[in-house]
């Protein structure tokens, strides 16, 4: 991985920065296993992964936002993007920022408009685009059926068949059903605390994610993201 600064030769324009910013600590470990597959071929790469600890919710007043950080991704976010920008737009070559999250409960095209104006209001001069996975990042992990076989050999067949790309089912309910002994019951019922269910969220991400192809997924928002990959780091090989 190339991580560019204002000390860089300035022959190296072709490059391409990528900030990516994830709600929480199973996002970050999918996104990782994403990007080095992405730029494993391409060392015009470079990229740097931020996770939160939850969602929390875009400020209503952007101007008066806190500068206290909550480690909640939308709750900060104005302040991250600030920042960002604020070193990102010196930097030589192509950069970009992406804000990765899920949108739980939330109407997909009503959140992905509110952060659309959010940055608008910014008035920011890197391109910033917010990649929403349906309904949860285990949609992504779902999407490949071949590799989540790959790391769950016994997992549920029958299960993973029924499974419909990016529906609002409960996705990592769904996940736990097909590759947890026992389903979502018996998850819950061992699990002391949502730490465990995190826990388990992250392992599902590390051994599905390393089989992953990232050209070859069923989930329409997981092809969006990549995308916008391609989008920005397009000339840049």
């Amino acid at each position: 991985m190339i991580i560019l600064d204002e000390n860089t030769d300035k022959n190296m324009v072709d490059y391409t920065y990528i900030e990516i910013l994830v709600e929480d600590k199973s996002g970050s470990v999918l996104i990782e296993h994403i990007m080095e597959k992405y730029a494993s071929d391409n060392r015009k790469i470079g990229y740097k992964i931020n996770s939160f600890k939850g969602i929390g919710k875009i400020p209503g007043k952007l101007k008066s936002a806190s500068q206290i950080k909550t480690h909640r991704l939308l709750t900060d976010l104005p302040l991250y993007l600030r920042g960002m920008d604020s070193y990102l737009k010196n930097m030589y070559g192509k950069k970009a920022i992406f804000v990765v999250l899920d949108s739980d409960d939330e109407d997909c095209g009503e959140l992905k408009q509110n952060l659309i104006n959010m940055y608008q209001s910014l008035k920011l001069t890197v391109p910033v685009f917010f990649c929403i996975a349906i309904e949860e990042m285990e949609a992504w992990l779902l999407g490949d059926k071949e590799a989540l076989l790959k790391a769950y050999p016994s997992a549920k067949k029958q299960v993973l068949q029924k499974y419909v790309p990016d529906s609002i089912v409960g996705t990592w309910e769904v996940m736990a059903d097909i590759v947890y002994k026992g389903g979502i019951h018996a998850l819950k019922r061992n699990a002391a605390s949502y730490y465990e269910i995190g826990k388990f969220k992250c392992e599902c991400a590390a051994s599905i994610g390393k089989y992953l192809d990232i050209r070859k997924n069923e989930s329409p928002s997981f092809n969006y993201f990549i995308s916008k990959l391609d989008y920005v780091c397009s000339g840049s090989t």
